[in-house]
């Protein structure tokens, strides 16, 4: 991880770049610190047309951190991480013991804002095809709204329903406003 060691003006400058033209000047991405009692807190944010479309909050993140142990708790006794594999068997082996709390959090909506800032300091070094690949759900949407991403190459993507939602937002929204039909629209 970063720790927020690339300055968000150039973080912001390097991932605006490669957005592509039809959302440039409509979509947003914003960064702030601030200081509470717990702290020092960040929030990231991405806004279409003013709208918030995304949003990873450090407080929320701790908050939700607190709610998963406290429901983990009321199903095993088993100690904090270890219970984890016990009460969500489907995230094992797709992910580093390390990160299999942020990876239940991730699938339920909540972003740790130090990997979102993360993701977006590797996103404009990484190829549009590893970009796509990535395991990072927050690169895998964001390179949808790429300019690098050709609309040949957006006709011809298909998801499965165990994708992430940002990502079928992102495709969604980019398929929108390219005059796409997405797959959703396609099958049905």
């Amino acid at each position: 991880m970063h720790k927020i060691s690339m300055k968000w003006t150039k973080v912001k400058k390097n991932i605006e770049n490669l957005i592509c033209d039809k959302l440039k000047h409509r979509l947003s991405i914003h960064l702030t610190n601030y200081t509470t009692s717990l702290g020092e807190q960040k929030r990231i944010w991405i806004t279409l047309d003013k709208k918030e479309v995304f949003n990873a909050s450090s407080a929320k993140y701790l908050m939700e951190h607190d709610k998963l142990w406290e429901e983990v708790k009321k199903e095993t006794s088993k100690p904090f991480p270890d219970c984890l594999y016990e009460c969500f068997p489907e995230f094992i082996g797709k992910v580093d013991d390390s990160d299999y709390t942020a990876m239940i959090l991730e699938h339920r909506g909540i972003f740790n804002v130090d990997l979102v800032y993360d993701a977006f300091i590797q996103y404009p070094q990484l190829s549009i095809d590893r970009a796509l690949n990535s395991e990072n759900v927050m690169i895998q949407a964001f390179t949808l709204l790429d300019k690098r991403l050709g609309k040949r190459k957006l006709k011809t993507m298909r998801y499965s329903s165990n994708v992430h939602p940002l990502i079928i937002e992102f495709y969604e929204l980019r398929c929108e406003i390219e005059g796409i039909m997405s797959f959703k629209h396609i099958s049905s």
